[in-house]
């Protein structure tokens, strides 16, 4: 077993930690436990080697730390558990379990095939995004300390500011302004918003939601309808549904699982079935 955890001191992650290490104590279990440094790169070619030698990775941390686990386990035969300690946990909310249920999930013999979203040849398990997401992740990741209203707050504070982006078209010199625009292999981001209620990381698509407010009332009407998921049936905002998309335009942040990872332009693509997921 390879346990991979975000330093932290955290009374949920502590507690998740003390109840492993008394798992492993009680069944006798070889374990390597792996401390993340913050350095991306660093920490995944450090990661790649361990999980070729591990039939089991379990992650004790939030997106973040999934995301790094998910793109050292993608090609290997290496099963990955969860056990939510983030600020946000968004990929992990949309099953609904209780944490005795995720501590059960380790050692249970059930799994299930989960969808990696793939964006410049870096992998997602959640949700990527372009425009108003990768700025307020951007405030997020500036602030000292994090907590479970931190997104929401920043998305407040950049609602009227933020100047939004112009996109454009592949086949075209036309461009369009955007304010976001989103790629969904789950349902939730920004720590429990439903952005994509009909995402589905076992279907081989990515939801595509594009929100293009033409006014500062739009932008708070769908502010307001996306805290309820009622967003798609508002104005201004479109949904789609594809397993490969570009984007064209140049210089744009991407966030992925709560993480900048890089800039446009971009090929955003599903890999079908890439992670092995305990349940």
């Amino acid at each position: 077993m390879l346990v991979v955890v975000k330093p932290s001191c955290a009374k949920c992650k502590q507690a998740h930690i003390l109840w492993l290490n008394k798992q492993i104590e009680d069944k006798k279990l070889a374990c390597r436990w792996f401390y993340t440094s913050g350095n991306y790169h660093e920490d995944l070619n450090k990661l790649h080697t361990l999980v070729a030698t591990h039939h089991l990775l379990v992650v004790i941390g939030g997106d973040g730390t999934v995301n790094l686990a998910v793109n050292a386990l993608i090609g290997s035969n290496c099963e990955l558990a969860i056990l939510p300690s983030g600020t946000g946990n968004d990929f992990a909310r949309q099953f609904k379990r209780t944490t005795q249920q995720w501590r059960d999930s380790v050692f249970s013999p059930n799994k299930c095939l989960i969808d990696a979203g793939c964006v410049n040849q870096r992998y997602f398990i959640n949700v990527m995004g372009l425009g108003y997401s990768a700025h307020v992740v951007q405030s997020v990741n500036r602030a000292t300390k994090r907590h479970k209203l931190s997104y929401l707050w920043a998305a407040l504070r950049a609602l009227f500011s933020y100047p939004g982006i112009r996109l454009q078209a592949t086949d075209s010199t036309i461009e369009q302004k955007v304010m976001m625009l989103l790629f969904a292999n789950g349902p939730y981001f920004a720590a429990g918003i439903k952005c994509a209620p009909n995402a589905d990381p076992t279907d081989g698509y990515l939801s595509c939601i594009k929100i293009s407010p033409s006014s500062y009332g739009d932008r708070i009407k769908i502010f307001l309808a996306m805290l309820f998921a009622q967003h798609q049936k508002v104005a201004h905002v479109s949904v789609s549904c594809a397993n490969t998309f570009e984007i064209a335009t140049p210089h744009l942040d991407i966030e992925a699982d709560g993480e900048l990872v890089g800039q446009t332009p971009a090929t955003i693509s599903v890999s079908p079935k890439a992670i092995i997921l305990k349940v």
